[in-house]
This record gives structure tokens, sequence and C-alpha cells, in this order.
């Protein structure tokens, strides 16, 4: 990306912050992983020569959009994620994980389950959810277990894209967000924002089909990651936050990493661009809801909390 792009992309941000004009920075938390493009220069097969990639656990100012690892260089990282005040949890496969994000180790924190996706996310009370890659099943993930069971039926997105017009839809659903009560999840085969209700999993679609992939004419790319973020410090998400991690300024073969946040519109799937990272791609996109003030008292008492970056 050429430093003259930087200026015009980033005029969006003034946008996402007049939207919210009370908001305050927060951390989100993401997995991601870093390029370090090869120096042509060195004679090929030494060190240097080649294109390297590392894997960290980012933490996202919410208010710019800057990302800054705070793990070692680290593997086996969930693509999604999701988090309680004190907690950084990612779905991996079909199971529950649970991640250090300071050391970046992935533990188990259940049972294998029927369930593999990659749109995972935890609700401001503390209740998982997810959309398998499959049979598009939305299903509930009781965190002190790891156990999950199914809600509604299965495919049920399908029928919400197409209401929305899509012929013969098989929808991917690549990510999950929570905001309020529903669900907000990216379909990754029409670039559609849908909204799901997590008591029966209807959904439906915002705006119209396509509307993700609309801003900037197209140029972007690479919705892998929603949360839902507490921006007013009440302890409920009210805004929905995503990953935009490419532009393709020239068409695909002009595909450049980026590693944006963007902030949605969930009126019209409409988004603004808060900002950007170089070289970087995001995975899973979480969040912590800001603790009630005795909560954050306990915490306290008992050391810093896990979500909260060392310094």
């Amino acid at each position: 990306m050429t430093n003259k792009m930087l200026p015009i992309l980033l005029t969006t941000t003034a946008g996402a912050l007049a939207a919210a004009p009370f908001a305050s920075a927060v951390p989100l938390y993401a997995s991601g992983q870093l390029l370090i493009p090869g120096d042509p220069d060195i004679p090929f097969g030494q060190p240097g020569h080649d294109d390297s990639r590392e894997n960290y656990v980012f933490e996202i100012d919410s208010e710019t959009g800057v990302a800054t690892p705070i793990s070692p260089v680290t593997t086996g990282l969930p693509a999604g994620l999701g988090a309680t005040e004190d907690t950084l949890y990612g779905w991996s496969g079909n199971e529950l994980k649970t991640v250090d994000p300071v050391s970046g180790v992935t533990s188990s924190a259940g049972p294998a389950t029927a369930f593999s996706a990659t749109g995972f996310d935890v609700t401001a009370d503390g209740v998982g959810f997810g959309m398998t890659n499959g049979d598009d099943q939305l299903f509930q993930v009781d965190l002190t277990t790891g156990d999950a069971v199914t809600v509604g039926a299965a495919g049920l997105v399908n029928d919400a894209l197409s209401d929305a017009g899509e012929v013969d839809p098989d929808a991917f659903i690549i990510s999950l967000g929570s905001v309020g009560d529903l669900l907000y999840g990216i379909d990754l085969s029409t670039d559609s924002l849908l909204e799901i209700d997590p008591n029966d999993g209807t959904a439906d679609v915002i705006g119209t089909l396509g509307s993700v992939d609309l801003v900037g004419n197209g140029i972007f790319s690479g919705y892998a990651g929603l949360t839902g973020v507490d921006e007013d410090g009440d302890g409920e998400f009210e805004s929905l936050f995503g990953i935009v991690n490419f532009i393709n300024p020239a068409g695909p073969d002009g595909s450049v990493r980026l590693g944006g946040i963007a902030r949605f519109d969930l009126d019209d799937a409409s988004w603004d661009l808060v900002g950007l990272n170089e070289q970087v791609i995001f995975f899973g996109l979480a969040s912590a809801p800001v603790p009630e003030p005795a909560s954050l008292a306990l915490l306290g008492l008992g050391g810093l909390a896990m979500l909260r970056r060392r310094k």
C-alpha cells in the first residue's frame, strides 16, 4: 500500500467518531498475523530473503484502530473469539478454548462437540454462540463446561438470504458479534450482514444483499471477525465492530493486507473505517464488557484482569 493511499482511507475515521460523540476508546482483542516481507536483495535461500508470517494476540484501540501485539509469537490461535470481563475465549475447530493474551497460550476449555465453526462470540451476559460452517446451525455454548446445544433449525440464515433475493443461497457465516439482545453475522458468500435471534436462530438481512462489500466501491474484503463493543461504559454492547483484512485497489491481483477495523451501521450494513494496520490480517475479534464497579473492585483484589494489557 502506498503512502498516498493512507490519507484517503483514513478520512472515514472522522465519520466513525462523529457517529458516536460520547464514545470512549476501549481495548479490542484479535488473533492475527503479521507479514514481514522478504528482502529480494538477500540471496535466495538465505534468512530474510523470503516473506515470513508471525501470529500474535493483538490489542486494538477502538478509537484509532491501531493494533499492538501483546503476546509473543505464537501458534494455534482460534479463528473465532469472544470475551467476558476476565477471560478471552475462542472457538477452534469444534471446541471451546481459552486464550491467555499475554502468553499467547491457547488451552482447551471443554470437550470436542459436533459443531465446527469460525463464527463465534460471547454475549455481554456471558453466553457463547457459534454458527457451523457446514449446515449453518446456530448453537449455544456453556462457558463453564464447553458443552454446546443447537438453537433453532439448521439453515435459517439461508432462508433470510432467500427472502432478500439470493437464488439458491449457501451461507457461510464467517463471523458473529452481539449487540443488545441480538447476534450479527457476516455471510461471506454474499458479503451481507445478518441479524440473528439467539433464541430461535431466525435471521434477517440488514440493508440489502452485498451491502457490506459496497463500501469503497467494493475494494475491501476479508470480513473475518465481528464483536459487540461497550463504548459508553454501561456494561452492554451497543456498537458493532468488525475486521476488514484486504484492499484490492487494482482488483484481486492487487490485494494488499491492511488489517482494518470497521464500525458498522446496524440500519443499513454500511461501515466506517476506524483505522488500518499494514501487513496485518486479523482472524477473530473480541471485546469484553465494562465491569460493574463492584466487579472491577473484586478483580483488582485478585490482580490485573487477564484482558487488561500489562503495562
